[in-house]
């Protein structure tokens, strides 16, 4: 700081964007030294008020998604064009509770209303487009226990918007989006803002909302039984076969078949803890000699393993591979014996 008051520096573009960012204003003012007047912090403020001694990426955050409605909402009146805003949700009124079969009946509602059917929504953005809800993301801090998963709220020119955690990972950040349009939808009729944080009756709603949304459980059960996989599941690998169809994160998939009943709760337990085979992204749940094969075929080898119907050697001579080449998908412990 120093050497940019004594002339001598000038702050990069980077450092020009976090003080426009600290400071709540352009980085086109600070470059001019213009002066700009202060930022009208009232719907930020009022969205803080429910977070506790919020500072830091929260505070930040929060502001920025207001000025970025602010922006969007100045747009829209500068292009005279009509442009698809949501100020009063088509499900007000229906208050929603934590109850399965109201979250799964109010899910419904949702896709039917949107057309979607059963198939899994891979990108939730059109999804916000063709509700009218305006969606926005920013950095909130990357620590669950300090950070929200984002907010709703009544921007009273943009309408219906919700804020996501940028710092979450991707799947994350999509059930942040769905637990966000939870509140959009169902909770706009009650309040005007919710920082999604802590627990209670919105925030379990809108998880169980969020789920039964991303995975519906008459879609789950039927993609299950299309490519047979059993009612109740305990084999990681088939877990992640349900995971990476329906885009959700491995805990998530976990959550929601044990909601569902189709997952043991010894397995869901175990599988909650600790290492194993399906916490993998997908490319890496199959080693590159085993790729050409249908999921269906591996699915039936880990499966004779599993019931001892054959031997991890056996089942590497089906696929015509060697046997370290297919203890990974197999998830099995091989011992010397069965490399003798």
């Amino acid at each position: 700081m120093s050497y940019w008051e004594s002339g001598e520096r000038t702050p990069n573009d980077r450092q020009l964007s976090a003080l426009a960012r600290l400071y709540s204003v352009e980085p086109a003012a600070l470059i001019a030294g213009s002066y700009v007047e202060p930022v009208d912090d009232d719907l930020a403020n009022t969205l803080l008020q429910h977070w506790n001694g919020a500072e830091g990426d929260v505070v930040l955050g929060v502001r920025e998604f207001v000025r970025f409605l602010d922006r969007f909402a100045e747009l829209v009146q500068i292009l005279d064009q009509p442009v698809r805003s949501l100020r009063q949700s088509p499900f007000a009124g229906r208050q929603g509770n934590s109850q399965s079969d109201d979250t799964r009946r109010k899910a419904a509602e949702v896709r039917a209303h949107l057309g979607l059917g059963l198939a899994p929504v891979v990108d939730l953005e059109p999804v916000c487009e063709m509700l009218g809800v305006v969606a926005y993301g920013a950095s909130l801090g990357p620590d669950p226990r300090t950070a929200p998963s984002g907010a709703f709220l009544r921007h009273p020119a943009a309408g219906l918007s919700i804020l996501t955690n940028l710092d979450m990972t991707r799947d994350e950040r999509r059930f942040a989006v769905a637990h966000g349009l939870a509140h959009a939808l169902f909770h706009s009729d009650e309040t005007n803002q919710v920082l999604c944080w802590g627990g209670g009756r919105r925030e379990s709603f809108a998880d169980a909302f969020a789920g039964e949304f991303l995975m519906p459980s008459d879609g789950v059960r039927r993609f299950a039984e299309a490519i047979g996989l059993p009612r109740r599941m305990d084999d990681p690998l088939d877990i992640a076969q349900v995971q990476h169809y329906y885009g959700v994160s491995w805990s998530i998939a976990l959550e929601r078949l044990r909601r569902m009943n189709a997952i043991t709760r010894g397995a869901h337990d175990k599988l909650r803890e600790g290492e194993h085979p399906a916490a993998l992204e997908a490319d890496e749940l199959v080693t590159e000699p085993l790729r050409r094969f249908p999921s269906s075929f591996l699915r039936m080898l880990r499966r004779a393993v599993r019931t001892g119907a054959i031997s991890p050697p056996t089942a590497a001579s089906f696929a015509g591979v060697a046997i370290p080449d297919i203890v990974q998908v197999l998830g099995q412990h091989v011992s010397n014996d069965e490399h003798g």
